[in-house]
């Protein structure tokens, strides 16, 4: 296998990067708004004007952050004349539709802790690619070396450039057009009108009651229609500091660098005098991996042979092959994964062609493997969340299984083409609203009787639930009408029950109870005792 330094040849910076003096400070300035709508609208959740019908609010705030984000970077990048890389629109276009599928009724409510620090890292790597920051120039083998710049090494090696940039733009300011002997004047004017002012008041209020009232009534005024909103907007303000230095800290540091903070030739350079792993001791040891993957595939086939020999597989022992080993054979691959880099980084020489080749085939043969008992068990017991992320990340390793015996015969960028795949693909995951699909399985499967009951737990993780967010409202009420129209709800005890929806007792009439699925449909549930009796859907 040809040994390649790096995957991907190496992008010229510009040679000398102007430092634009009208720009920085009017950006600095800029930040402290988007950072304050980031902090209020996407890390608190606040909705304000954002809440439309089919729409997530947070996700609303989260696509329009994006492309003002996406500008903000645009204008930096063009002001310190910064050449983007190639794979630069990938990465915005993935957060772009990222952010999108965040903001409407369908994403991967189980992943969704997973969607959004994704959503995160693809800004982050949308100003590596769009001010060259990335240490090949391309995303490659050292994206995790990019990674921790971007979330790192940039943000926080220029995390007071925001208020060195104010501090000196205001100092520059104050000195050249108004001076500071008359700055401090003007200062001083006002904290001494204010002063008497405040005597003054204090005096008419006491002379007169009618101008005390006065006083008193807008005393009341500002404290119940500004004073509170005020010490809201001060309280998220001051916490939307550091997240706005960090923000600028990762634009200007990327922007105003003469190189990326980890560049891929000095990384190999210092990687030099590591590389004595001996070619002889990586023949040995994945050589003697291969061995053993092989034992463990002739034993598989023999018990295959078997089973398809006698009377086939039962019921348990179908399930059983399916759950056993399964995750145990992911980890295997990310472990042949993790000796195929040890190899890279740190052998004198590469494997041999053969050697190489069996190694990253048994890597392909393990995925395969897994999507086999991966089938057996959805075929058997239906459709889980947890079992469609599974199978997503199943097939990434087998395409990288792929891409890395191809890159043995020919010196393809694999690595850059895996996390293209590894991005692209996880984006789409979430834009397929596989949630209804494993909802609309497990009910269906009930209803059949193929599952003699129904599967609330996988309801529950798909956000078909009384409990989930706004953004689940549409799915909820599909899977309630369902339910209704099936009887689900007759005769089923009060606490199964609650396990899918919340309720409160209906003023009217202590014997119902009603759950609100969203703003135009009410579940209505008739009780006697702790049995439901009746169900009804109905509009609000």
């Amino acid at each position: 296998m040809k040994h390649l330094f790096q995957e991907g040849a190496l992008r010229p910076l510009c040679s000398s990067v102007p430092k634009n003096q009208h720009f920085w400070p009017f950006a600095a300035l800029v930040s402290y708004p988007l950072a304050y709508f980031y902090t209020r609208c996407i890390l608190f959740g606040w909705s304000g004007m954002l809440t439309e019908p089919g729409l997530c609010p947070r996700g609303g705030a989260m696509v329009l952050f994006a492309l003002l984000f996406l500008a903000a970077v645009e204008a930096a990048a063009r002001a310190c004349s910064r050449s983007a890389a190639k794979e630069t629109p990938l990465w915005a276009a993935c957060w772009l539709v990222l952010s999108a599928s965040l903001a409407v009724q369908g994403h991967f409510w189980f992943l969704s802790m997973m969607q959004e620090l994704v959503w995160h890292l693809l800004a982050v790597w949308f100003v590596l690619a769009r001010c060259g920051m990335l240490a090949q120039g391309c995303t490659g083998v050292l994206a995790p070396l990019d990674a921790l710049a971007g979330c790192f090494t940039l943000p926080f090696g220029s995390f007071f450039a925001r208020l060195r940039t104010v501090f000196a733009a205001t100092c520059s300011l104050a000195g050249r057009r108004i001076g500071a002997r008359k700055w401090l004047a003007t200062l001083g004017t006002l904290m001494l009108t204010v002063a008497l002012c405040s005597i003054a008041a204090g005096q008419l209020a006491a002379a007169d009651a009618h101008f005390a009232a006065l006083g008193t009534r807008l005393a009341a005024l500002w404290k119940d229609l500004l004073t509170d909103r005020l010490m809201e907007f001060a309280f998220y303000f001051v916490l939307s500091l550091p997240v706005g230095a960090w923000l600028f800290g990762l634009v200007s540091g990327a922007a105003r660098r003469g190189a990326p903070p980890c560049d891929a030739l000095a990384f190999y350079k210092v990687l030099a005098p590591l590389r004595r792993l001996p070619q002889l001791t990586c023949c040995i040891v994945t050589g003697a991996l291969s061995a053993l993957y092989g034992l463990f595939f002739a034993l598989q086939l023999t018990e295959w042979t078997a089973a398809l020999g006698g009377p086939g597989l039962t019921a348990p022992q179908a399930s059983a092959f399916a759950v056993d080993g399964f995750w145990e054979l992911l980890r295997i691959q990310l472990l042949d994964l993790a000796v195929l880099a040890g190899v890279h980084f740190l052998a004198k020489r590469p494997l041999p062609k053969p050697l190489a080749a069996l190694f990253c085939g048994f890597g392909i043969a393990f995925a395969l493997l897994a999507g086999a008992k991966l089938a057996v068990y959805i075929r058997l017991f239906g459709l889980t969340p947890r079992r469609v992320a599974a199978g997503w990340f199943l097939t990434v390793l087998l395409v990288w299984g792929v891409l890395l015996l191809v890159r043995v015969f020919r010196p393809i960028p694999a690595a850059r083409i895996g996390v293209v795949v590894l991005a692209v693909s996880f984006v789409a995951l979430g834009c397929a609203d596989p949630d209804r699909r494993i909802a609309d399985t497990t009910v269906t499967r009930w209803e059949r009787g193929i599952d003699p009951m129904l599967d609330t737990g996988v309801l529950t993780a798909c956000g078909a639930t009384s409990y989930s967010g706004e953004e689940k409202a549409a799915l909820r009420v599909a899977i309630t009408r369902r339910l209704v129209q099936d009887g689900w709800f007759v005769d089923r005890d009060i606490y199964d029950i609650y396990e899918l929806y919340s309720y409160s007792f209906n003023e009217s009439d202590q014997t119902v109870y009603i759950t609100q699925l969203d703003a135009t449909h009410t579940l209505h549930l008739t009780m006697q005792g702790d049995t439901c009796t009746a169900a009804v859907l109905l509009p609000a």
